[in-house]
């Protein structure tokens, strides 16, 4: 059986990243044990070069630097090309939307698969960007200009991943807000965890010695990027709520971004407050999670939420908002409490709660069987694997559906027809040449 020659491409990949990182770097872990795939993983850089890791490739591709914010942006169409000659990929996978899709389609020009047929296009919706970048860029849905730009967004999301032959989304909200949008052949694609890595017997009591956290401590994590759209704020704001009403709360934050020296400051005035920085490793992240007991998602935009997800592999309670991804998590597994609106207030109001004695034990263990029945990175890259064979697979659509049905003389009457005085039915007739031409497969139009 011939390999499948696949090639991923994310500009939304960084070297400080969270879920974007873990799904391309657990997925290569996979792919280079797969007999019937050739793996290429295609990464904005500072330079130019290759990795092996087995069967796999990372190519380092030149891209140019967006500030501080870790990101890079690949702005040379010719970057691409260089390397798609040389792979002839069957499969692109494209999960980042502003302009990769039209640099990736250009570089592919003229370009063949190892099959000598056009390569085939696949999205991974990685982020909510009409809604997180664009839409919050300009004033949000409050303002008129907001939601002109989200509009304006939706239909650039319409043209580009629109155009792909398959979408993956990896909840059912995010399935149905896409084809809301006029996206159309989305296929859900749930992401997963590694339960060998992300697992309750992490936890390490030196580690919470160094907190000052005892046995009976409720102590609270953020995990994720400092950024304004993960909504780390009304958190920092619910911490000082709770120290004015005379609480002091375990706080510890792990992550990296643009609210660093916000964190930072208030790990300054309370010594409850710990900054962990970004830990690269998965496996300082799982041991830090299994050491906490509860792990706050607030973003209201999530495409999944894997950070949650890795939480409840560890047993830990969640605090997390209702909206999108993380409300659909927290409504299917009930491992945590579901905020309608994050304000500062209804924050520390679950804080409270979810210090209460047994209440975060009890909503932690809920969550640890329920992320061992439903998810397993294995089952997700089988479904991408699933995904890139349909979309290799001929398909009829509406149109050649059509001509197949011209092809045929209409369904005979059912009271038969007299001839000579003798009752005759009339049998179907198929065009001369027609059905037997039209099954060649070879020269159906491709979809």
């Amino acid at each position: 059986m011939a390999k499948i020659r696949v090639c991923d491409i994310n500009d939304f990949f960084t070297m400080t990243g969270g879920g974007v990182r873990r799904y391309h770097l657990e997925k290569l872990r996979y792919m280079a044990r797969q007999d019937d795939v050739e793996y290429h993983l295609l990464v904005p850089s500072s330079h130019a070069g290759v990795e092996i890791h087995g069967t796999a490739r990372i190519h380092h591709v030149p891209a140019m630097a967006l500030g501080s914010s870790g990101y890079r942006l690949v702005i040379n169409p010719l970057a691409f090309r260089r390397i798609l000659q040389q792979i002839r990929p069957d499969v692109i996978e494209i999960g980042s939307p502003y302009t990769t899709p039209d640099f990736v389609r250009l570089a592919c020009i003229g370009l063949r698969s190892h099959t000598g047929k056009k390569p085939r296009f696949v999205g991974f919706w990685h982020a909510n960007f009409p809604v997180t970048d664009v839409g919050r860029a300009f004033g949000g849905p409050k303002r008129w200009l907001g939601r002109l730009a989200e509009r304006l967004a939706w239909a650039w999301a319409r043209r580009t991943f629109g155009r792909f032959d398959m979408t993956m989304a990896a909840t059912h909200v995010m399935v149905d807000q896409l084809t809301s949008h006029g996206v159309q052949h989305v296929a859900y694609t749930p992401l997963g965890v590694d339960t060998a890595m992300f697992q309750p017997r992490r936890r390490d009591p030196e580690l919470r010695a160094t907190w000052h956290a005892g046995p009976e401590d409720v102590v609270l994590c953020y995990p994720n990027r400092l950024s304004e759209e993960k909504n780390y704020k009304p958190l920092l704001a619910a911490y000082e709520l709770l120290r004015g009403a005379g609480h002091k709360p375990i706080l510890v934050v792990a992550g990296h971004g643009p609210g660093v020296a916000e964190v930072k400051a208030l790990a300054a005035k309370y010594p409850e407050v710990h900054y962990m920085g970004y830990l690269e490793r998965p496996i300082d992240m799982a041991r830090l999670m299994a050491s906490v007991d509860v792990v706050a998602t607030l973003c209201p935009y999530e495409t999944f939420g894997l950070a949650a997800v890795e939480a409840m592999a560890c047993g830990v309670a969640l605090l997390g908002s209702a909206k999108m991804s993380i409300g659909e998590l927290l409504e299917t597994c009930r491992a945590g409490i579901a905020l309608e609106e994050t304000t500062p207030e209804a924050v520390a109001d679950a804080w409270l709660e979810l210090c209460k004695p047994g209440r975060a034990e009890l909503l932690g263990k809920r969550g640890l069987a329920e992320s061992q029945a439903r998810y397993s990175w294995k089952a997700t890259f089988s479904r991408v694997v699933d995904v890139y064979n349909e979309v290799l697979t001929p398909r009829l659509d509406v149109d050649v559906t059509r001509l197949l049905e011209s092809e045929m003389e209409p369904e005979p009457p059912s009271v038969p027809e007299t001839q000579n005085g003798r009752a005759t039915t009339r049998i179907p007739r198929v065009a001369e040449g027609g059905i037997d031409k039209i099954a060649d497969n070879s020269k159906l139009p491709r979809t």
